[in-house]
């Protein structure tokens, strides 16, 4: 191979790495501002059964503000889930609480404290390294919601 092919493909494999690794404002990605609906689904495991509960539901006419706040302070970027079009999200290492998200305009958001999040029917990554910024956001879009 030839140097100038050499510094082509790297220069093409950098290129690639930026794209993928570019961070993506959530607040645009998801539109908090419009009427939207909410529930959040906590499960885990007692006295040896599972268990799951699903009666923590919002319906806010006018968005949330509080909502639109936190998201503005998250980004997400491409991973290779995004790419393979993986549509799940698994909660290994996430909370017990999974977030649904959903506006009039039919986007909708899931996010399960992992570090990745499900957003319009593709995976993404929130933060670069573990789940810690996942679990920000689950717990910060909880406090939103609930009013906290």
């Amino acid at each position: 191979m030839r140097k100038w092919q050499k510094t082509a493909l790297l220069a093409a494999a950098a290129v690639f790495a930026a794209w993928m690794l570019w961070p993506r404002s959530l607040a645009k990605a998801f539109d908090a501002e419009q009427g939207l609906a909410a529930s959040v689904v906590v499960s885990g495991v007692r006295n040896g059964r599972a268990w799951m509960d699903s009666s923590e539901q919002y319906d806010l006419e006018d968005g949330c503000a509080a909502l639109r706040e936190v998201l503005e302070g998250y980004s997400y970027h491409l991973c290779l889930d995004t790419l393979t079009g993986e549509n799940t999200i698994d909660g290994k290492g996430g909370t017990d609480h999974t977030v649904h998200l959903y506006n009039v305009s039919a986007q909708s958001l899931i996010s399960n404290g992992t570090a990745r999040i499900f957003a319009d029917g593709r995976v993404y990554r929130v933060g670069y390294l573990g789940s810690r910024r996942g679990t920000a956001l689950n717990r910060d879009i909880l406090a939103a919601l609930r009013g906290e």
